[in-house]
């Protein structure tokens, strides 16, 4: 009887995609095992949010802004544009100035270091731009019914143990 030895090569093909089974298995496990843990402890990873009435929608003026506050003081302010109300948390993200809206050039302007963000929020000059940096946005709600605006923030309240 002949002994006959069966040689297997592995190519390049085989190995690239068992790397890539291996990876998105690990990937699934992964997501798998986040979106558990966050069904089981839901309120230690989601932040409490709370909404606070800002005004009707005809009390603002299209192409201004409006300044309301959060409940820990800090200043949020409303753009309507003709596509709708967007909302920015008023802190520079370079260094945590107070932005404010320029309406005679239709800008956010920070004097700290004179930064310039857009009507978007999106930096386009000075260390804002060069970082790429943005406003944070802050979530706007219009009721359609009655007309009513509302900002989702930060909750402050303590928990309950």
């Amino acid at each position: 009887m002949m002994n006959e030895s069966i040689t297997h090569t592995v190519t390049r093909r085989d190995l690239l995609a068992s790397v890539a089974m291996a990876a998105g298995l690990i990937i699934s496990y992964g997501v798998l095992g986040i979106q558990g843990l966050m069904f089981l402890l839901p309120e230690r990873l989601r932040p409490r949010t709370r909404r606070l009435f800002a005004g009707q929608l005809d009390g603002y003026r299209a192409g201004g802004v409006q300044v309301f506050f959060d409940l820990s003081g800090n200043e949020i302010l409303i753009r309507r544009a003709p596509a709708g109300l967007t909302a920015f948390d008023s802190t520079c993200p370079h260094l945590g100035c107070r932005v404010h809206w320029e309406e005679d050039q239709q800008r956010f302007f920070c004097p700290c270091h004179r930064g310039v963000f857009n009507p978007d929020g999106v930096g386009i000059s000075g260390p804002p731009a060069a970082a790429g940096q943005s406003l944070a946005a802050v979530p706007v709600e219009v009721d359609e019914k009655s007309g009513v605006v509302y900002i989702e923030v930060k909750d402050i309240r303590k928990r309950r143990a």
